[in-house]
């Protein structure tokens, strides 16, 4: 029996999950993060608890091909360069720590780009030739696969599809540029619209503020209240997919992929979020009757991006 291990490091919790070569989820654990220490101690610790880990199934990392960790940040050469939910990981060297510590081969990824490499080869993307996936969560993260690869970029840069700006004097993003569509599309962006909205009295601030009853407008929240009819909530899910899907008429335009796949919390919203999506992306995209536009929501759930580091530890080094 073939097995690998997908790791996917959050700012909160860390998900691992022990996956057959065909694909099969045989075992899942789940860490705090903040249990893993700070600095140099954290491949050791990781690495101890792996093992332990892979004790309760009657395994050890000899039983295993390969080991995929995904995080988020900017990702290079094994190490984890920057990462805004984890500050204390910037610097590490995890890949090679790690690697010490099971004495196996260890992948480090980007979380979005792990996630699409997972939803393509057993999720949503199954079967597609090239795929982008959007995760929208606190911000907007992105992955490529084009031509049955994925898709890092010359240096390891890409797929930033978060910051790719849909309006040249839009609103300030925390990366420093302006009208970014993590500015628009996520959570954090989400929350703040219903901040604005709420503090300006706009038509259906009232009503809305009945419903959330003190608590805070976050898309979770807001999509009950667009469900229960309030239109203030539908009106911020409407702008924030409308801004969505400029973002995917460009990436049709430009890379005329086979479909889109959200994944995030805020995907969770559903048509709310999808149908004006779909509408502006369809008024924008060139040659809309040859365009074949598919967007589709994770198959995966939680377990998209550990999955895809698992199978990406079985793959050529990149």
């Amino acid at each position: 029996m073939s097995l690998s291990l997908g790791i996917d490091i959050g700012g909160t919790n860390v998900k691992a999950v022990l996956l057959h070569s065909a694909g099969q989820r045989l075992a899942r654990r789940r860490w705090k993060t903040a249990a893993l220490g700070e600095g140099s101690e954290i491949p050791g610790r990781l690495a101890d608890a792996i093992i332990e880990f892979l004790a309760s199934q009657k395994l050890g990392p000899g039983n295993l091909v390969g080991v995929g960790v995904a995080s988020a940040g900017l990702i290079l050469n094994g190490e984890v360069k920057t990462s805004p939910n984890l500050p204390h990981w910037e610097g590490l060297k995890l890949r090679d720590g790690l690697s010490r510590g099971l004495g196996r081969r260890v992948l480090l990824e980007n979380d979005v780009n792990a996630l699409a490499f997972g939803e393509w080869k057993l999720g949503a993307g199954k079967g597609a030739s090239s795929m982008v996936c959007l995760a929208l969560g606190t911000g907007v993260g992105g992955g490529l696969v084009l031509d049955g690869r994925l898709f890092r970029g010359s240096q390891g840069l890409g797929a930033e599809l978060g910051h790719m700006s849909i309006d040249l004097k839009g609103r300030p993003c925390l990366c420093g540029s302006l009208g970014c569509l993590e500015a628009y599309a996520g959570a954090r962006a989400i929350r703040l619209s219903a901040e604005s909205a709420l503090a300006h009295g706009e038509a259906g601030a009232a009503s809305l503020r009945r419903f959330l009853g003190g608590k805070d407008p976050d898309p979770e929240q807001l999509h009950l209240a667009a469900k229960s009819g309030k239109s203030l909530a539908i009106r911020i899910f409407d702008e924030a997919g409308r801004a969505l899907g400029v973002a995917v008429a460009n990436l049709v335009n430009g890379l005329n992929p086979d479909l889109f796949v959200l994944a995030g919390g805020v995907s969770r919203a559903g048509r709310w979020i999808l149908e004006p999506a779909l509408d502006e992306a369809r008024n924008r995209i060139m040659n809309p009757r040859q365009q074949k536009l598919k967007i589709r929501l994770r198959a995966l759930g939680d377990d998209g991006a550990s999955i895809g580091a698992a199978l990406l530890a079985r793959e050529p080094r990149p």
